[in-house]
Formats: structure tokens, C-alpha cells, sequence
């Protein structure tokens, strides 16, 4: 009898395809959050799981093993993380996973034939094949799981999967507020804020004051420096927050899809908005003039609204055809173009904030909220597969804080560069950290 070919995890989803699986549209994503450094390798957690969890009807196979490493002294706990898609459903050629509008993924096991294809499809390894060659896995107990209950160091704790909503509330009022602020109130004023005695400048049309008109004049410096000042400070908040453009960018990734189309490899380029500046204060020196404020997007929209408006002719098109990159890429035009904040950028690189996503915190193979959501696409998937704590590059994140808030187990975090970094914690013995597949986590709980 010849051997039968070993499925790999990649044709999974070709073989079954995800109608097979329901509930798939849940957005929240409720789960049990593991702190490896609270960790004692106790086994209360698998000893209440055994008893029947929060039902108590009598011994079971535990949903949820820890895995021990006696020579370094530490344990890992391994159980289903409830994933926001998850691919024991697609994997299940019987529909017998479902994930309920509590986000809670279920087996259904008068549907369930105990095939153990959610186990080979399962990132987090986390169903299991009891003695009896029954597959079994950790419905939260209903939402209300024992083992959080009956851990001793509060190494487990409950999450309902639901991140901060305070911040994208906020961030939309800020948003709005300065929108019509500098589009409706201060009429084409991005580029200079006359408060009484008080000048507010664009620290990039100040550049090109000065290399069209060569020389410095300090109060227009002096005038630019407080944005400068609030990036140091915060990071390119004006262009998360205050930018009136990147409020339109928003709304219209909220309207319209992207990813229909790829732009040139060339022009996906981070250095580009660099280029674009360096290009721009040449021109201002060469024709002495604002070279780029004729083009800004930014100077347009605020120059869009009331009876001093100068929007006309070619300008009108400047808006709508930028903002139509989005339909390739969010945000394409802060990611490879926007000199303004390429300036930003620079001065974000000494800031004082920074953003942090503790990997042993982060659910990576279940969640990847924080990378999904991020506009500037510079959190990086692999390395949260491989439980390595990202880099945030803050020349290029607009301190939107869409990661922080999505976050349900507060593993993306604010912080300043003095505080030190919370990513302590360990992984599983038998996990080699490769990031492909948990073969050997399985081996070893098998």
C-alpha cells in the first residue's frame, strides 16, 4: 500500500474552501491573555480543565496544557486563542467550527468526525487529540473561563476582545475640530496662523521662504518651531491628528476600498517623500517661489472653502487625484510623497514617544490587529510571528495610536524612550521560533 501524501498547511484553504466555515464577519475577539513571567508551571489551569471546566461534569482532556522546560524554569501555556479569522474553520471540511457574534469559535461535535484537520491548520497548535482520538478544544467556558479563575499568580486573565473606543473617538473630534479650524475658520491659512501677535507656519513652507528668498528671517523660524516643538514631543501628531488632508485620506479609506491596484515598485518607496523634498526646495531657489505649495494637498484643501478661496482650474484635480492613490495603498501619499511629513519625520526620529508591542503579550497568529490597522503599514507581520518585539520606525508612524487602541491585550503600548521596554517572557521549549508551523509543539504534546 503506497503512502498517503502528507496535506500541506497551504493547500488547506484550496481544499476547503472558507465557505465552509460561518461567523467569519465577528469582529470581536474574545480569548485568554498568557503572562509566561507570572507563570509557575502549576497545572491548575489544566487540573480545573480536566474537571469539566466551569461546568464541572466530571474528568475530561484538558483544553488547555502548559508546557514545561525543568532546566530553565519556566512554563508556556497553550490553548485556543479564538482568532478574528480563524483557519480551523476554513481546515474543517464538515463545518463543525463556528465562530458565535460572542466571537467565540465553537465545535460542533454531532458535525465533527475527528479528522484532526483543525489541529494540522491551527497556527497556535491549540486543538487537541484526546486518548480516545476525539479532537477536543477551549470554548472560553461560555465566557467564563475556569482556569482564569482558579490560576494562582494571575498568569491567565480574561479579555472579551474589544479594544480602546476612546481613541478613535478621540482622534476623529481632534480630526474634525482641526478640519474646520483651517479650512472653514482660518480660510487658506495651513501654510501661516495669524493669532494676534501670534504666527503659526508650516515648518516646510518656511524652508522654502528661505531658499527662494536666501535669507533667514527669525520670525518665521520662530513661528514654525511649535509644530517642530509637538513633534519632538508626540511624533507627526499633525499628521495623524490635525492634517486636514489625512482627515480626507481617512474618510475616504472609511468609503472607498483599496488594494485595486499596486503602484511601481519604484514609487513604493519610503524615501521618496525625501526626494520629493529635497526636489521642492531646489525648485524654490531656482523660480523663487513656493515651488510645492502650488501642488500641496494639504495648502489645497485649506484653500478649498469661502469667498477667498483660490482653488480653481488645474488645483481642483490635486485633491481627488492624490487621494486616489488610496484605493492602491492606505495613506500612499504620506507613505512615499508627502515632503511635509518627510520633515515631520525627521525631527519625530529624536521624539520622545515611542510605540511599543510586546511580543509576549501579542496573540500574533490569532490577532495581527495592530498590523491590519495601521495606515502606514510599517508594523511588521513576521516579526510578530516570531514572538520578536517590533522596532516601531516613529519617522514613519503618525502617532494615530489605531494600534494602541485595537490592542485587546495591551501588548501595543505608548512609551516614553526613558521607560524601559515590558516584553519579558519566554516561549514553549518545543516551539523553534522559525515562525512556519508548530510541528514540534505538537510532537511534544501529542
Amino acid at each position: 500500500m503506497s503512502e498517503k501524501t502528507p496535506i500541506s498547511r497551504e493547500s488547506l484553504s484550496d481544499l476547503f474552501p472558507p465557505t465552509k466555515a460561518t461567523g467569519r464577519t465577528v469582529n470581536s475577539k474574545p480569548g485568554i491573555v498568557f503572562d509566561p513571567g507570572k507563570c509557575t508551571g502549576c497545572g491548575m489551569c489544566e487540573a480545573v480543565c480536566a474537571a469539566g471546566g466551569a461546568e464541572g461534569r466530571g474528568p475530561r482532556t484538558p483544553r488547555v496544557q502548559v508546557l514545561r522546560d525543568a532546566e530553565a524554569g519556566t512554563s508556556f501555556a497553550v490553548l485556543c486563542q479564538h482568532c478574528l479569522d480563524p483557519q480551523c474553520m476554513k481546515a474543517c471540511p464538515n463545518g463543525a467550527l463556528s465562530k458565535g457574534g460572542d466571537g467565540i469559535v465553537r465545535m460542533d461535535k454531532s458535525l465533527c468526525v475527528n479528522c484532526g484537520m483543525c489541529i494540522a491548520a491551527c497556527p497556535e497548535a491549540a486543538p487537541l487529540r484526546a486518548p480516545d482520538g476525539e479532537v477536543v478544544k477551549c470554548d472560553l467556558c461560555g465566557g467564563a473561563p475556569a482556569c482564569v479563575e482558579a490560576c494562582p499568580n494571575g498568569a491567565l486573565s480574561y479579555t472579551k476582545g474589544r479594544g480602546s473606543f476612546w481613541i478613535p473617538l478621540l482622534r476623529w473630534t481632534c480630526q474634525l475640530i482641526s478640519f474646520l479650524l483651517l479650512v472653514v475658520v482660518f480660510v487658506g491659512s495651513v501654510c501661516s496662523i495669524n493669532l494676534v501677535t501670534f504666527d503659526l507656519a508650516c515648518p516646510f513652507g518656511v524652508l522654502q521662504n528661505v531658499f527662494s528668498a536666501k535669507f533667514i528671517l527669525l520670525s518665521t523660524v520662530i513661528s514654525a518651531l511649535l509644530l517642530i516643538g509637538l513633534t519632538v514631543l508626540f511624533g507627526r501628531v499633525f499628521c495623524g491628528w490635525i492634517c486636514p488632508f489625512g482627515f480626507v485620506l481617512d474618510i475616504v479609506d472609511k468609503i472607498i476600498p483599496h488594494g485595486l491596484f499596486r503602484l511601481p515598485r519604484f514609487l513604493r518607496n519610503r524615501l521618496n517623500k525625501y526626494g520629493v523634498g529635497i526636489g521642492s526646495l531646489a525648485a524654490a531657489g531656482v523660480v523663487s517661489s513656493q515651488a510645492f505649495c502650488t501642488v500641496c494637498p494639504i495648502g489645497t484643501v485649506c484653500r478649498s472653502y469661502g469667498l477667498n478661496s483660490v482653488m480653481a482650474g488645474a488645483e481642483a484635480a490635486i485633491v481627488p487625484a492624490v487621494a486616489a492613490l488610496n484605493l492602491g495603498e492606505r495613506r500612499s501619499w504620506c507613505r512615499y510623497f508627502c515632503p511635509v511629513g518627510a520633515l515631520f519625520g525627521l525631527a519625530a526620529k529624536i521624539g520622545l514617544l515611542r510605540i511599543e508591542i510586546g511580543a509576549s503579550k501579542c496573540k500574533k497568529f490569532s490577532c495581527m490587529r495592530c498590523a491590519s490597522v495601521c495606515p502606514m503599514g510599517i508594523i511588521p507581520r513576521e516579526q510578530l510571528v516570531q514572538g520578536i518585539s517590533p522596532k516601531i520606525d516613529m519617522s514613519e508612524c503618525i502617532s494615530c495610536l489605531r494600534c494602541v487602541s485595537v490592542c485587546p491585550h495591551n501588548a501595543a503600548r505608548i512609551r516614553f524612550v526613558w521607560q524601559k521596554r515590558k516584553d519579558s517572557g519566554s516561549l514553549p521549549t518545543a516551539c523553534t521560533g522559525c515562525g512556519k508551523d508548530c510541528a514540534n509543539a505538537k510532537e511534544n504534546r501529542s
